[in-house]
């Protein structure tokens, strides 16, 4: 009984797993479809640099 809960909840981690890999594929393939601006190129590592600010800040705490 143990060992096929185990199997049954390793089955849907595989299976999760399987579904965020093809999420992640198509999100790439469409990524690389659009072409992007220097302006959203910098607004994005402005929000990236905002977000590992308030990340540090709160490690710091």
């Amino acid at each position: 009984m143990h060992k096929l809960i185990i199997q049954k909840i390793m089955e849907y981690i595989n299976e999760f797993h399987k579904e965020w890999i093809e999420r992640t594929r198509q999100s790439i393939a469409s990524w690389s479809k659009q072409p992007v601006s220097p302006e959203d190129v910098k607004k994005q590592q402005e929000m990236l640099n905002k977000q590992r600010a308030i990340r540090e800040s709160k490690l710091k705490s």
